[in-house]
């Protein structure tokens, strides 16, 4: 982590490609690596920090709602005892809950949401679902330089938009490794029938000759009038 050089070092930066984009991730499920639950940050201590701890001390400082209260936000059954819960969490998990918990009602955001049984092809579950989803959409639309808003000073033409769209992590990995030049066109899905790996020749690239501005130089006199640029007083 506090060597980023090493990247360019050789083959190292092709070869982190070539397994980014050729191995599977494992699956994924409720659990968190011992790493980032005992040894955070631990500097050759013999523990370090707690990064789940940490979370769920996060989401009480910020007073964010009961995960009963986000799950009724979500369009979920609001729980009304434990067993509400069942309908996404383990019993065994429902039961360590008891233990920790004077009441359902007082779960913790960050602990239900993450003991949920993640919706398949997703890292995780409803709730957390909802709200990322919900999270996304208004950043979206709450911003008013997104490349797709249709301002007549501000956007882009409808070709700038068609060139923007053939971006792709294939076609940035393509450009950027020395020895990289095959690809699936759908980086970050593993190759399939439905996703073989192509050559770099056959990703889109992004015509950036559509940005050339076409207006016409205001001539007088056949003389091309050019504003002088004036420095300091």
């Amino acid at each position: 982590m506090n060597r980023p050089a090493v990247i360019e070092i050789g083959d190292n930066f092709d070869s982190l490609t070539r397994g980014h984009a050729t191995q599977p991730e494992e699956l994924t499920d409720i659990n968190f690596d011992r790493e980032i639950k005992h040894f955070l940050l631990r500097r050759n201590m013999p523990f370090g920090g707690d990064l789940r701890a940490i979370d769920i001390q996060r989401n009480r400082d910020h007073g964010l709602a009961s995960y009963n209260d986000l799950r009724e936000f979500c369009g979920l059954k609001r729980a009304s005892s434990w067993e509400d819960y069942g309908d996404l969490i383990e019993l065994n998990i429902i039961e360590k809950m008891k233990s920790l918990y004077a009441s359902h009602e007082d779960v913790d955001l960050t602990v239900g949401g993450a003991v949920e049984a993640h919706i398949t092809g997703a890292l995780a579950g409803p709730t957390f679902l909802c709200i990322l989803t919900e999270q996304f959409y208004r950043t979206r639309v709450g911003d008013r330089f997104w490349y797709e808003n249709a301002d007549p000073l501000t956007g882009f033409t409808e070709e700038q938009l068609a060139e923007i769209r053939k971006a792709s992590m294939a076609r940035l990995l393509c450009n950027n490794g020395n020895q990289i030049s095959s690809m699936q066109q759908s980086a970050f899905k593993a190759i399939s029938e439905s996703n073989r790996v192509v050559s770099c020749s056959d990703i889109p690239k992004v015509d950036v000759a559509k940005w050339i501005d076409q207006k016409p130089l205001v001539q007088a006199n056949n003389v091309l009038n050019v504003v002088p640029l004036h420095y300091g007083n």
